[in-house]
């Protein structure tokens, strides 16, 4: 049997934590970190390391962002896993340990539903077959990044980042499969729609497919998925009282438990966001090409992304990084830029399978035959407890999440028992082989922009829109993968057993959207649909909604001397288009009247007031959603009101599956809310069962939330209006991953997980911006006003200047508390600054003069 895994909470973890309490309480931050200084490398001075052949070199500038320079990629290899472990050590073995279902083991039960999700869906399995595709040149890469990474453990074991201390554990060599398993992290985090699928049959458990359809929309001009659900009606069986609902409803639970741990490690699954665009040389003010990119990811410290720039002969690129990765994900190379958005491309979908016993064997139907499950078995070491042993089963489709995804058993060997003949297995992307890391560095050095459009098409791990230019050209390119249904676009669960929706291969690369050089002079994507039905293949079904591209188009095309000042201020744009379309739906439509009618006829006049004066703030409002403005307070507090008064009385209570699952809804992608108060008048969620004869009207609701939206603005910031300002609500707070689960822990963990968020968490920060804004600073709409969804970096190239590149992350490059570039870049990207990033030698060495140099040892 596995050995059990020792170090618990009540051992060495309490003893550091209460250790960790006097430190904090009683000398302060200022102490602490003055006792941690040694485990902060230093940006200055030498080491003598084995497996180096020539010197190397880490130049810092003074935010700590490195340049590493070596002789030959070998060298290069190893001194950057040398630079990346001195700044994101703990991150990279978390993320590491993630990808491997491995985290129990450095966390705790607490996560061990993660480690669960993540083997159930087989990604290290994935990681190992991506890693024997390599070619040995990468390999080789791999090998030396991993030498490099050692060479730091090897040389500071005994001075290791707090994480460690905190959690009792001690990091592993570094492996070349290690990079590997980051990289499908980071695709884990950014495909679809998964999430939708499970959140669409959890809301139909309580309302039924028909009604929950309502709850899915795709696009504001696209029909909404009616005939699907009816399919899926069927199977439901009376009242939504059968036994396809019985038998997945555990599942439904656990899985969605699963994906809200999982947000709090890395992100959401299916939020990723981003904006990026680039504009042709004759709209430009130096008559070349400007390329930027902003990606949106969650809020946490330290930040997904670190600052980079790799140099050595033949190969010279710089941007950001993902840590534990080697390579350059978005920036420039001195002759090609590109940056990058998520597609919104459908790469998963949810099949429902009918599961009968043959001969004690589990079997699933297909096409009227049976055939047998077939299994694996997992064990999962979690620390200060016995290993778990679960058994995972697949059809055809893929893996059953309920096999893994259930009820704990009696005994760690027995699968669970089974509760119906229904099943949901998931099938993804993620085993198709695959070249993704090799194409990422063909893209680091490509050298015009046909070598840029070849790499990036071969690039089918990720579905990205990539945007990409040199000094004298722009273009667009899609990425990815993207399934071929006989039936259906994926866009809600599917019956398994009939074949109808099975997949059929997958789009050829070359019908992936391209373009290049267009008339306008501009390109840009913003998560949004870039194809219109009918006019192309259909890529997915979970788009962004509109109006930040929209914004994009408005600003691109007025400008005719563009530059990389324009960039970065479109960058920190908080305009929100959608005001616009508000003010024409409450004043200038039929609808004004019946709000205004709603309003007249209540017999709560302080009530009538509280509404009325919302509408007048909101018809003051110019739609710039700054920290300070009391329209984009009221407007903000509008759209949370109208979220509860809207869909609470029936999707409710708030820690119920099914609010849960709509609240996933609304993190990002064009939602329900959105959809019902512009395009859908005649749903019947414009009503409200709790009432005796639930006849409440459109109108009414709306002109209810406005008076609410008014009364919170009150209590919550004073009698006065003149005092209300969205950022005294909306804000944002920078927190570790530890912080996000303290509300999955024991008592005492969760309460050690405090005491640590306040030496390692900053914040709160007064916010402006919202969900449609180019600047986003997205919240969650229903619950309250904290910031969760920010751009992660902005990177703008400007090929007119000397020096073209301008980035930077949304905190600081190191990721311990102790050093000062832990924080420094908070500053930065509140003021919506941004920073260049030298490229020309001597401009090198001019920005980064803290020298480090890495030795070769002596002949």
């Amino acid at each position: 049997m596995p050995k059990k895994i020792n170090s618990g909470v009540s051992g060495a973890i309490a003893l550091l934590l209460s250790a960790f309490f006097v430190m904090v309480f009683l000398h302060g931050c200022t102490i602490l970190d003055y006792r941690l200084q040694r485990t902060v490398h230093g940006e200055t001075g030498s080491v003598e390391l084995p497996g180096l052949r020539f010197d190397a070199y880490i130049r810092r500038d003074e935010m700590g962002i490195p340049v590493v320079q070596a002789v030959d990629m070998d060298d290069l290899a190893y001194a950057s896993g040398y630079a990346m472990a001195s700044d994101r050590l703990a991150q990279m073995v978390s993320y590491s340990l993630l990808g491997q279902g491995r985290l129990a083991e450095m966390a705790g039960p607490p996560v061990l539903d993660i480690d669960v999700y993540v083997r159930t869906l087989d990604l290290p399995s994935a990681a190992r077959k991506q890693f024997e595709q390599l070619p040995p040149k990468y390999h080789q890469i791999l090998a030396r990044f991993s030498d490099g990474v050692n060479a730091y453990l090897d040389t500071h074991m005994d001075r290791l980042p707090l994480d460690f201390k905190l959690s009792g554990y001690t990091p592993e060599a570094w492996q070349p499969i290690h990079s590997l398993y980051i990289f499908n992290v980071l695709n884990l985090g950014l495909s679809f729609n998964l999430h939708e699928e499970v959140a669409f049959l959890n809301i139909a458990r309580v309302l039924g497919p028909q009604k929950a359809a309502w709850l899915f929309p795709v696009h504001p001009d696209e029909p909404l998925s009616f005939d699907k659900a009816r399919v899926l009606g069927e199977l439901w069986g009376e009242n939504g009282k059968g036994e396809f609902q019985a038998g997945i409803d555990e599942d439904l639970r656990i899985l969605t438990d699963a994906g809200e741990q999982l947000a709090s490690i890395l992100m959401p699954m299916g939020v990723a966001a981003s904006n990026n665009w680039a504009v042709s040389p004759y709209r430009t003010a130096k008559g070349a090409s400007v390329v930027a990119n902003d990606t949106h990811l969650p809020l946490e410290h330290p930040p997904i992304w670190m600052l980079l720039q790799l140099k050595a002969p033949g190969y010279h690129v710089a941007g950001v990084a993902m840590p534990g990765i080697p390579a350059i994900v978005a920036g420039y190379n001195g002759d090609v830029a590109w940056g990058m958005t998520m597609v919104m491309g459908d790469s998963q979908d949810v099949f429902i399978e009918q599961i009968r016993q043959i001969d004690g064997t589990d079997h699933y139907r297909y096409k009227g035959e049976w055939h047998p499950v077939t299994t694996r078995t997992e064990t999962f070491h979690v620390k200060g407890s016995d290993p778990v042993e679960r058994t995972i089963a697949s059809t055809r489709h893929g893996v059953l999440l309920n096999q893994a995804l259930s009820s704990k058993p009696a005994h760690p060997l027995m699968p669970p028992e089974t509760k119906s003949d229904f099943r949901l297995a998931v099938q993804t992307t993620l085993h198709e082989p695959d070249n993704s890391l090799e194409s990422i560095y063909a893209l680091n050095t490509a050298t015009d922009m046909d070598a840029a459009r070849e790499a990036i098409r071969r690039i089918r791990f990720m579905n990205l829109n990539f945007i990409y230019g040199d000094a004298d050209h722009i273009a667009w390119q899609v990425s990815g993968r993207y399934p071929v249904r006989k039936n259906g676009r994926g866009h809600l669960p599917s019956p398994g057993w009939t074949g109808e929706y099975d997949w059929a291969g997958f789009l050829p690369v070359d019908r992936h959207p391209h373009a290049m050089d267009p008339v306008p002079g501009y390109l840009y994507t913003a998560n949004n649909r870039t194809i219109d039905p009918g006019e192309g293949p259909v890529l997915g079904s979970s788009w962004y909604a509109p109006e930040r591209a929209e914004r994009i188009r408005q600003l691109l095309s007025t400008d005719d001397a563009y530059d990389f000042r324009a960039a970065v201020k479109m960058q920190n744009d908080r305009h929100d288009v959608m005001v616009k379309k508000l003010q024409d739906l409450f004043f200038d439509s039929p609808t004004a009247g019946e709000i205004a009618e709603a309003i007249d006829g209540w017999d709560d006049p302080r009530r009538g007031d509280q509404a009325r004066l919302a509408l007048d703030i909101l018809r003051d409002f110019d739609g710039n959603m700054t920290a300070e403005a009391s329209g984009a307070a009221i407007y903000g507090i509008f759209q949370h009101a109208l979220t509860r008064n809207l869909f609470e009385d029936e999707l409710g209570p708030d820690d119920g599956v099914a609010w849960q699952s709509f609240r996933s809804l609304n993190r990002g992608i064009y939602g329900p809310v959105q959809d019902h108060l512009f395009e859908r008048p005649e749903s019947p969620f414009w009503d409200n069962i709790h009432t005796p004869d639930k006849s409440e009207t459109r109108a009414e609701i709306i002109a209810a939330s406005l008076a609410d939206a008014a009364a919170y603005a009150r209590k919550k910031m004073g009698r006065n209006p003149e005092d209300w300002q969205w950022g005294k609500i909306h804000a944002y707070t920078w927190r570790t991953p530890t912080t996000k689960m303290r509300k999955h822990f024991p008592l005492f963990q969760r309460f050690g997980a405090w005491m640590i968020s306040r030496y390692t968490d900053r914040g709160p920060y007064p916010a402006g911006g919202g969900f449609n804004t180019l600047n986003v600073a997205a919240y969650h709409r229903g619950e309250n006003f904290d910031v969760w969804l920010i751009p992660a970096m902005r990177m703008v190239v400007d090929f007119g200047r000397d020096e073209p590149l301008f980035l930077v992350n949304s905190g600081g490059q190191s990721g311990n508390p102790a050093s000062p570039h832990y924080d420094d870049g908070i500053p930065v990207f509140l003021s919506g600054g941004n920073r260049q990033m030298a490229y020309r030698p001597e401009n090198i060495r001019n920005q980064y003069k803290n020298v480090f140099t890495l030795q070769a040892p002596q002949q």
